[in-house]
């Protein structure tokens, strides 16, 4: 069936409110659109014959009239591939169109050590996952990357990162007869997040993402906010320390050199070297084994260098995390990360917000919520792209 190009715009529509605000009805969709009923529901129904949409049942309520009947997307009508490039790990998963994993693989690796993947790497890799899944229909792929991608000014992601120069993303594309996307890994965490969860409204929020870098994604109006300035968003640049060390970007005092995954471990392997009494000696034979698990032991042992690098950073993300609530308008912003993962930072961070004196009566408070850690989460992720630009794009852009 050929549609028209409204109708495309249209269809696009109502599937972003499936997808926005599921379980809906067919009313609620017409209300929030301002699309005729008639048209609406002509439009579900055609998404139902095409095993799209399914309806759950009708809404139990009190009102009077017509029960509403409640409507959400199906599952499995769609596979997607989605794989992350990231200094720890290459993972690749195979989901579906609500975000469901199907199938998944990682390969880890010391970007230090190894140098940055290939191009020709990532073919590989996905091609052998390809053929080994053959099972699943494969509608399109898609990468969440550690930089921004505009194909238009470079071929390759844009990043002061040098580990990523051999990585065409051009010569990716072109390698598969499937559409291949790419994006920012926090703007596929925050795109993700508004398709792949149930939510009541479609409110506005932040997606605060804590690497090797720290990274927030800003969800507006139901679009991802100003994603081609690739400056915003760089909370890990802000200034938290005018007095502090000196970052690789060259300022003083940012909140990765004290907060980010990369500065910690790098922190606790020079207290590794340094001091000979600290706890870390008797958990790992060289400081170039520590990792975040190492580094939480040794704090719940009761190492006071690890003490102080935790709580340092603990509280740095707290006034970062405070400051966004002050300058955005946001009903929820969600923590995610490794480091979230493990309960005494998560309980500092949060406790430390809570224990702020709100600057008005009856002050809105941004809801915080935490993520739960997963390392296939930027692959899987990266498969909302997939169901946004086949089903959603209305303008060619994300």
């Amino acid at each position: 069936m050929t549609r028209t190009r409204k109708q495309n715009e249209l269809r696009a529509t109502v599937l972003d409110q499936l997808y926005a605000k599921r379980p809906i009805s067919r009313i609620d969709i017409s209300k929030e659109t301002q699309i005729t009923p008639a048209t609406t529901g002509s439009i579900i129904n055609e998404l139902i014959k095409e095993g799209l949409v399914l309806e759950l049942g009708e809404l139990n309520d009190e009102s009077v009239g017509r029960k509403k009947t409640l409507l959400d997307i199906a599952p499995r009508s769609r596979y997607y591939l989605g794989f992350e490039i990231s200094e720890k790990q290459l993972a690749i998963v195979i989901a579906d169109n609500t975000g469901e994993i199907a199938e998944s693989s990682i390969r880890t690796y010391q970007v230090e050590v190894t140098g940055g993947p290939s191009d020709q790497e990532i073919i590989r890799l996905i091609q052998d996952f390809l053929k080994k899944n053959s099972q699943y229909p494969i509608s399109a792929i898609a990468l969440g990357l550690p930089g921004h991608v505009n194909l238009s000014e470079s071929d390759f992601i844009i990043s002061k990162n040098p580990h990523w120069g051999q990585i065409n993303l051009r010569t990716i594309q072109e390698a598969f007869d499937l559409p291949v996307y790419f994006a920012n890994k926090s703007h596929c965490l925050t795109l993700a997040e508004r398709l792949f969860s149930y939510h009541p409204t479609d409110s506005n929020f932040i997606v605060y993402h804590v690497a090797r870098g720290i990274h927030c994604s800003y969800m507006y109006k139901g679009s991802i906010y100003s994603q081609d300035n690739y400056l915003i968003g760089e909370v890990g640049h802000t200034v938290i320390n005018p007095e502090g060390e000196r970052c690789p970007c060259g300022k003083h005092g940012c909140l990765q050199v004290y907060a980010s995954e990369s500065a910690l471990i790098d922190k606790a392997a020079i207290l590794y070297r340094a001091s000979q009494t600290s706890l870390l000696k008797t958990l790992v034979e060289d400081a170039n084994d520590i990792d975040l698990t190492s580094l939480m032991t040794a704090y719940r042992l009761g190492d006071l260098g690890s003490i102080e690098l935790i709580h340092t950073a603990c509280r740095y993300l707290a006034i970062s995390i405070s400051n966004l609530c002050q300058l955005i308008d946001s009903e929820r912003i969600y923590l995610d990360g490794q480091i979230f993962s493990y309960p005494v930072i998560a309980e500092q961070v949060l406790a430390q917000l809570e224990q702020e004196v709100p600057l008005f009566p009856k002050q809105k408070q941004a809801e915080i919520v935490i993520i739960p850690y997963s390392k296939y989460s930027i692959a899987r992720s990266a498969v909302s792209l997939c169901v946004y630009h086949e089903f959603l794009d209305k303008k060619g852009n994300l």
